[in-house]
């Protein structure tokens, strides 16, 4: 069972993901000398077992032997194969980033429950594995850019939205943010995404648009969403909310989080971390989604604090 371990050292603060080990036989074969060092070493990188025993200087016997093992207790996974000479080779990393053991679960006290909507972790779901947060949260570039010299005036709205996706997950190993221009240029479109802002401002959503249900017009990003039935919503603080598989990569899933202007891409937020149950509702996990939501000032003070939807593509 995984589980995510915080600890201080030298002052600072670390987060691992870990593997909580229960039973005796597991914790004997973990802490193995032999093992515990072939799954530092798979750590680092996934290897096959001969790359393994020549890293480590032993016969490659011994490695296949306790590789065998931990597969069977789930603390390696098989990363890759390959046929060699017959046989198939399996490459292995690490299933976690370290081992923990709990001697008597009964002594500890619980956690209250975190109080995300069950209905944005449905929404998320394929977004979290093991605790993580598995994929990126891509923001426009502040800097003009793109082929309308735009520059991101929305892109800390995704700080609100982190606060409750943090109540569901961790960020994983690697930075959760990127800017747009970032994102293209290392090609890690191919993950998981969630976008914040629409395509005039962010490059990834404008690569995008075209395969969403209810779309940005493609003439000129800043008139309105077009839905399926050709209904346009051109409100300033109209905006988009969508989840689709990931054009790139058809294994991922798009979250498309997007108004008309940045202060739509606001109120799409609060509908999502402030109204989730309602917003919600009609999700039942199937792609693609996707609803128009429009902002209000509800209590006069200038500042879009509501948002209400008017428009729904869920065939699901």
């Amino acid at each position: 069972m995984k589980s995510r371990l915080t600890f201080n050292e030298g002052g600072k603060n670390y987060s691992a993901q870990v593997e909580l080990l229960s039973e005796p036989d597991a914790v004997r074969s973990a802490s193995d000398e032999m093992a515990l060092a072939i799954m530092k070493e798979v750590s680092k990188q996934p290897l096959y077992s001969r790359e393994i025993a020549t890293r480590l200087n032993v016969r490659e016997q011994t490695v296949y032997y306790h590789v065998r093992k931990l597969l069977s207790l789930g603390l390696l996974r098989v990363y890759s194969t390959e046929s060699v000479r017959g046989a198939l080779a399996k490459k292995v990393q690490a299933s976690s980033q370290g081992l923990a053991y709990i001697y008597e679960k009964s002594s500890l006290s619980p956690l209250p429950s975190p109080s995300t909507p069950d209905t944005l972790r449905t929404f998320f779901r394929e977004f979290i594995r093991d605790g993580s947060f598995q994929g990126y949260v891509v923001v426009g570039s502040p800097e003009p850019h793109g082929k309308f010299r735009a520059s991101a005036r929305d892109g800390h709205y995704a700080t609100q939205l982190a606060f409750f996706i943090g109540s569901i997950a961790v960020p994983s190993s690697s930075f959760a943010v990127k800017l747009d221009t970032d994102t293209k240029l290392e090609m890690s479109y191919l993950d998981n995404l969630v976008l914040i802002g629409g395509p005039a401002t962010n490059q990834i959503t404008a690569e995008v648009n075209s395969s969403l249900p209810v779309r940005f017009d493609e003439n000129n990003y800043w008139a309105g969403l077009l839905d399926e039935r050709g209904r346009r919503f051109s409100n300033d603080t109209d905006a988009l909310i969508a989840k689709v598989k990931n054009p790139f990569n058809p294994d991922k899933h798009v979250v498309v989080i997007a108004g008309i202007r940045h202060v739509g891409t606001k109120a799409a937020v609060i509908a999502l971390t402030q109204q989730a149950d309602d917003l919600l509702s009609e999700y039942k996990g199937g792609e693609p989604f996707a609803c128009v939501i429009r902002g209000f000032d509800q209590d006069g003070d200038g500042k879009v604090d509501r948002a209400d939807m008017i428009s729904l593509y869920n065939p699901s």
